[in-house]
This record gives structure tokens, C-alpha cells and sequence, in this order.
């Protein structure tokens, strides 16, 4: 194969295996940017007979890494792949990666918003409608910066999680919590409110270019601010009759978010 059409694909790779968060974001979006030459590449890497050993070091994170690529590049390429996998002597480790991520098979983008970003939604959900309506809704909002935001996923809130959303700084994603259950009234609107604050701040995250994970008190702060400006935006007459209620009300919340803690790699 062209090195070049290498090139992405191996640079990936080796900001997995040296953990440097900006050659990740980069080739990965690379690879997103250039399907055609991608694909190929990808299903190069995988068709490695690698695979039936132990794997050590970065290579128990590569397989995974190579098929969530090629799962976002293209769907009837990663279900292939992931029949193809199964009927391979595999080690029992990169057996499990394997049925783990075949979930992926059954997954279906809802909705695109922004330039054509896969927006996918929990089936823990209980009205995926509003999810989407709202998504819709604040992914116009003006100036709001979706440049290379690879995906949305919308996950169902539970005790157990720490935290309301999350940036993944690797693959430049983000990751919103709802609750499954239905809400009316005042619960729904404080639950729309608060979702609407931190999908504005996780795109702060990307927008400002962030690359360290966990809470890095400056880039809370840039996020934070980037949200109250798009909450502005994106309700102009509210914002200008209500601004001794609304800013409060928005700064509370912006509280609650920086009690939320997010994973290792991710910024809250």
C-alpha cells in the first residue's frame, strides 16, 4: 500500500502507544477526513495475524482502537471485519475486544447535526424525541464552533456515573447523560437547562483546544465562559429581558458541572 495512505493510520497508532492526546486527535480526524484511503488502511492493520497472541503492551489497546476507527469510517466494512474476526483464532483477551465492540453492529446514528456530526442516542432512553429536538435546537445556535467533532453519543443517566458530560480529547467526542425515564414540568425544563449548559461547555473543550484531561481549573474556566456565551446566543430576547435571573441561574449550574468529575481522559 502507499506509505502515504499509511501515514494517518500509523501515526494513530503511535500516539496510542506514547499516549500523546494531540497525535491521536489528529490523525484520527485525518482518517475521518479521507475515507476513501482510510478504510483500506485500517482493514490492513486488522487483517495482522497479531491478533492470536498475547497481546502486550500498546497492542492490547490497537485492536480495539482499529475497529472503533473503522466503525465511524464505514459501517458494512466494521460489521465484515467483526464476522470476520470471529471466525479467527483469536487470543481470548482480543476475543473479548471483539464481541465487545460488535455492539457497535447494531448502532445507528439517529440524527446529524451540525456538518453531518453522528449523533447516537441510548436505548435506555425513554423519549429520544426530546434528545434530539434539543440537540438540533442548540447545534444552531451562532457561532457555535462543531468544526471536527467526530461524534455525539447520549448516554442514560445513572447513579453510578460522575460526571453530566464529557470531551473525549482523543477522538474529539462528546459524551452528554440524560435520564432514561420520562420528566414533565419543572424537572424537564431544569434537565434541558442543565443539558443545554454542558453541551455548550464540553464543545468549549474542543473549541479551545483542549488536551488535558480531568478538571484543569484554566480550561474549566475558558469551557465555562464559552458556554455562557453560547447560552446567550442562543436565547437573545430571554437573555436581554431576564439577565438578573438567567446568569445566576447559569453560573449555579455551571457549579454543579465543576462538582461532576469525568474520566481520565476526558475534560468535564
Amino acid at each position: 500500500m502507499d506509505r502515504s495512505r499509511r501515514a494517518p493510520i500509523e501515526r494513530l497508532l503511535r500516539g496510542i502507544s506514547t499516549d500523546h492526546v494531540e497525535t491521536v486527535r489528529d490523525a484520527w480526524r485525518e482518517l475521518l477526513n479521507s475515507k476513501e484511503a482510510s478504510i483500506p488502511a485500517v482493514r490492513s492493520k486488522l487483517a495482522s495475524p497479531a491478533w492470536k497472541d498475547n497481546p502486550r503492551g500498546p497492542l492490547a489497546k490497537y485492536l480495539a482502537v482499529l475497529l472503533s476507527v473503522l466503525s465511524e469510517l464505514d459501517h458494512e466494512a466494521f460489521k465484515d471485519e467483526i464476522d470476520r474476526l470471529r471466525k479467527t483464532k483469536l487470543h481470548p483477551q482480543n476475543m473479548r475486544i471483539v464481541e465487545l465492540l460488535s455492539r457497535r453492529v447494531a448502532e445507528r446514528p439517529l440524527i446529524s447535526i451540525g456538518l453531518e456530526i453522528p449523533v447516537f442516542v441510548s436505548r435506555e432512553i425513554a423519549d429520544p424525541s426530546i434528545v434530539v429536538k434539543n440537540l438540533q435546537k442548540w447545534a444552531k445556535t451562532p457561532t457555535l464552533d462543531l468544526s471536527d467533532v467526530t461524534r455525539v453519543d447520549v448516554i442514560a443517566a445513572h447513579p453510578e456515573l460522575d460526571y453530566l458530560g464529557l470531551y473525549n480529547l482523543y477522538f474529539s467526542g462528546i459524551i452528554l447523560t440524560w435520564p432514561p425515564k420520562r420528566m414533565w414540568g419543572f424537572r424537564l425544563w431544569f434537565n434541558r437547562l442543565s443539558a443545554d449548559f454542558t453541551f455548550y461547555h464540553e464543545v468549549g473543550h474542543h473549541a479551545c483546544g483542549h488536551t488535558e484531561g480531568g478538571q484543569v481549573a484554566d480550561q474549566e474556566k475558558e469551557a465555562n465562559d464559552y458556554a455562557f456565551r453560547a447560552m446567550r446566543k442562543s436565547r437573545p430576547v430571554l437573555t436581554a429581558s431576564a439577565r438578573m435571573v438567567l446568569l445566576p441561574l447559569m453560573r449555579a449550574i455551571a457549579r454543579l458541572l465543576l462538582g461532576k468529575r469525568g474520566s481520565a481522559r476526558g475534560s468535564t
